[in-house]
């Protein structure tokens, strides 16, 4: 059964765990990724230049991506702790990832579930609504799982529908140099990772004026995803970022 955050009390404890566990991370985080995988960071100031809540909406090329977003913006950003959307548990073999993902760590770090099925955005993305209704910053990766680059671009409406019913900016972010990394490429120091963010879009970029867009409006929320997926892939990820 879905999980639901029944009062005030257990909401303020699911929302203060990822504060804490993110900004404990942050620097052994950027500390790692500086050190072994030469990280840098670009464009930076389009997200920390916004004051309200925002989506970050990033290509999805490997297990790390979440946490270099996360190692990416300042220590002090009033975007993190930054929420994420996962799979539910239970769409994984039970493995070490039904152990880690889906379950109380990827919550500690800031993860929960999307609910598939539903043909409803709303509720699909319940967490999600409530967050950004107070006020705290969210990560999507559209095209939902792993896609190394050159991929189609074919994405999920989810975060076009989030940033027009709650009026919120997506920042287009773009990882490169992560892309089936090893942790022997990681250990020898053989990546060179990047974490570029580009100008903020806003609703009316992605959807035309006439456009009446609810919870159901599956078509028009993937067609202004797939806007956003072209921004992102034409974000300047550098071709020196490929293994040594």
């Amino acid at each position: 059964m879905p999980e639901v955050v029944h009062n005030h009390s257990n909401r303020k404890v699911w929302m203060m765990r990822p504060f804490i566990t993110q900004r404990l991370a942050w620097l052994p985080l950027r500390a790692l990724f500086s050190l072994f995988g030469s990280l840098r960071v670009t464009g930076c100031e389009n997200a920390t230049s916004l004051k309200g809540p925002v989506i970050m909406a990033s290509n999805h090329i490997s297990e790390l991506d979440p946490l270099l977003i996360v190692a990416a913006l300042p220590f002090y950003s009033r975007h993190l702790p930054l929420y994420y959307v996962s799979r539910e548990k239970g769409f994984y073999k039970p493995n070490w990832r039904s152990a880690v993902y889906g379950g109380n760590f990827f919550k500690m770090m800031g993860a929960y579930p999307a609910y598939t099925g539903l043909n409803d955005y709303e509720r699909a993305l319940r967490h999600h609504v409530t967050l950004l209704k107070q006020g705290s910053s969210i990560g999507i990766f559209p095209m939902g799982g792993i896609q190394p680059h050159g991929t189609p671009l074919m994405a999920k409406g989810g975060v076009a529908y989030l940033a027009h019913a709650h009026q919120v900016p997506i920042v287009p972010v773009r990882i490169d140099g992560a892309e089936n990394i090893t942790l022997s490429d990681f250990l020898l120091r053989k990546r060179k990772l990047r974490v570029t963010f580009g100008n903020p879009m806003y609703p009316n970029e992605l959807f035309a004026k006439s456009a009446a867009i609810d919870a159901r409006s599956n078509r028009e929320c993937e067609a202004a995803a797939e806007k956003l997926m072209v921004r992102i892939s034409d974000l300047d990820g550098s071709r020196d970022l490929l293994p040594a």
